[in-house]
């Protein structure tokens, strides 16, 4: 292959204009385009080829260049890269026998390294053997099937010349129709495998009753879904001590444990004022991060890709043709309130209650988080689960907004599992149709155990109208 650079071409001699449309199709591609990170690879390991600095790629490169990690970064314990080389792989391997398959070059990344090459799109000899059948699998499994069948063998010609020679013995019938049967059933399960690649994952159960009923609308292949969690802002003076400090003292106080702040303070003395303090951690965004991993993991499982994004960095371009999932109350994500969330029946103020702003029988006008009277620790939270129209047309909005870290958390946790949903429907009365409101409000009461969220439910749902 020629290695010298000549203008118009990369280091390899290939067309560098070939090489940078080949690049864009792959990028715009149904394989690839949903999935921003798998196309920062790309990108890169396409311009490392070009440049010929293939050959020097480690892990631990690609993790710093492509997925921003710490100069610390541990392949051992970090998978990252090998993850996404992996799926790479695959969606190159299923372009080239697909829609790719007439493109005048490739990318090849073999197995065990990350050297991307750029070769000659050339028809191989068992591609060609394939496009002749429509079930490509069956023929290459059939051929080999058939390599294997017994061939009758003649007798070595040893008898003496004036023998007759023998007539060649028939071949027997059971090996012959045991060898074809073997055949079609390893090409029929070939086939079968090959195609079941090209279809949704058996274990999508977020389209599966009763998850559907909620999440069919939310995750939907062709449309973009967003997660967006909290990510809010402090004030703090620029001067030391500063207004606002993190919380270094005793590490062993129980939650709902008073901070003495007058022998030695761990808060600023300016702060003493405001008191009394009291240890907590159900507003640190652990629960967010949670929620998010367990949403993103579980639309993963089911074969849908979702975009993360932290609030503070969340764009209108963003959502405008995609669903979202804000993870965390509005006050800390100012997007979230341009859904029109203070016109609904309910409304999350954060850190303070859940209001309730047309009560009907037996309900209050708001929730408020509960203490245990004697421990002033956490005992029971509350969340409100949404679901609005989108930015878009024919989108949606969802989001779960606690309280507190813990009631987000949870709330979102309910409504990923079957009873949840179920629990959901009851209080809609469509539990026999298993179906939902298009559009609707559920708050949701969680208690808190040992600092940890333990059992959920609906206490109050409404539907709400669309745009």
């Amino acid at each position: 292959m020629e290695t010298t650079a000549v203008a118009g071409h990369d280091i390899s001699g290939h067309d560098t204009g070939q090489v940078a449309e080949h690049l864009d199709r792959l990028l715009k591609s149904d394989l690839l385009r949903r999935s921003a990170s798998l196309c920062h690879l790309l990108q890169y390991l396409v311009e490392k080829a070009q440049q010929a600095d293939g050959e020097h790629i480690k892990e631990s490169v690609i993790a710093i260049d492509v997925f921003h990690r710490s100069g610390e970064f541990d392949s051992r314990i970090d998978n990252i890269v090998r993850v996404h080389a992996h799926r790479l792989r695959k969606i190159l391997d299923t372009w080239y026998a697909g829609e790719g398959a007439g493109d005048k070059i490739r990318f090849v990344m073999p197995k065990g390294n990350y050297m991307l090459r750029i070769e000659p799109n050339e028809p191989r000899a068992d591609v060609e053997a394939a496009e002749e059948s429509p079930v490509p699998d069956l023929v290459v499994v059939a051929a080999a099937a058939t390599a294997v069948m017994p061939t009758p063998q003649r007798p070595e010609a040893k008898a003496p010349p004036a023998v007759v020679p023998q007539p060649k013995p028939a071949a027997r019938p059971a090996l012959i129709w045991a060898a074809l049967f073997a055949g079609i059933a390893i090409g029929s399960a070939v086939t079968f495998l090959s195609l079941r690649r090209l279809q949704p994952p058996a274990n999508d159960i977020l389209m599966r009753p009763p998850l559907s009923a909620l999440w069919k609308s939310v995750f939907r292949r062709g449309t973009d879904t967003v997660v967006s969690f909290t990510n809010p802002t402090f004030l703090r003076t620029s001067g030391s001590p500063r207004v606002y400090v993190t919380y270094n003292g005793p590490l062993n106080a129980a939650n709902g444990a008073e901070v003495n702040v007058a022998p030695a303070p761990p808060l600023d003395k300016r702060l003493a004022p405001l008191g009394p303090f009291f240890f907590s951690d159900s507003w640190t965004g652990t629960g967010e991060i949670i929620a998010m991993h367990k949403l993103t993991e579980l639309a993963a499982d089911s074969g849908y890709h979702v975009k993360p994004v932290r609030s503070r960095a969340l764009t209108y371009a963003d959502i405008r043709n995609a669903n979202v999932i804000f993870i965390g109350s509005s006050w800390a994500n100012d997007m979230q309130t341009k859904f029109n969330l203070g016109q609904m029946p309910f409304q999350c103020f954060g850190t303070d209650k859940i209001a309730n702003k047309r009560p009907e029988p037996g309900e209050p006008p708001a929730w408020y988080a509960e203490l245990n009277p004697a421990t002033n620790e956490l005992a029971a939270s509350y969340a409100l689960f949404s679901v609005l129209p989108g930015a878009g047309p024919g989108t949606r909005m969802v989001s779960s907004s606690g309280i507190d870290t813990y009631s987000t958390m949870a709330a979102l946790d309910l409504m990923t599992t079957p009873n949840g949903i179920l629990d959901l429907m009851r209080h809609f009365g469509t539990a026999e149709r298993e179906t939902l409101p298009d559009y609707f409000q559920a708050v949701i009461r969680t208690e808190v155990i040992r600092g940890e969220p333990a059992r959920s439910s609906v206490v109050a749902v409404r539907a709400v109208a669309g745009k």
